[in-house]
């Protein structure tokens, strides 16, 4: 057991699905997907205050295991708060090295409500 797993909160992606509504129209539906671990933290950076007050949302930095299947723009919720989030950077480009004894990627999330 390392010292990162005590910061680990269980997340699942949020897949988005739509669906006929029955009048002729479609639905949006959001329906939970893979389960993972997340290592997140909100960045009060410098730079990240500034964003905030041109309207970016909140913004976290994050990391998950190397190989998990997550996207840019993919949503996910934190099964602890039920709060979700959005990717806001690609987690492939800050992999880290396979040479590395942590085999997590890096990436950028904001607070976001699931759209109906």
């Amino acid at each position: 057991m390392s010292l990162l797993t005590d910061f680990a909160v269980p997340c699942v992606l949020m897949e988005k699905r739509r669906v006929p509504d029955g009048a002729g129209g479609y639905l949006t539906t959001w329906e939970e997907g893979a389960e993972f671990e997340n290592f997140q933290y909100l960045d009060t950076s410098m730079e990240a205050r500034r964003a905030q007050q041109e309207g970016v949302k909140s913004l976290y930095s994050a990391l998950v295991q190397r190989d998990f299947p997550l996207d840019y723009g993919d949503a996910f919720k934190d099964k602890n708060t039920g709060l979700t989030y959005r990717v806001t950077s690609n987690p492939d480009e800050k992999k880290a090295p396979v040479s590395s004894t942590f085999d997590l990627k890096y990436f950028t999330v904001e607070r976001w409500v699931l759209t109906q």
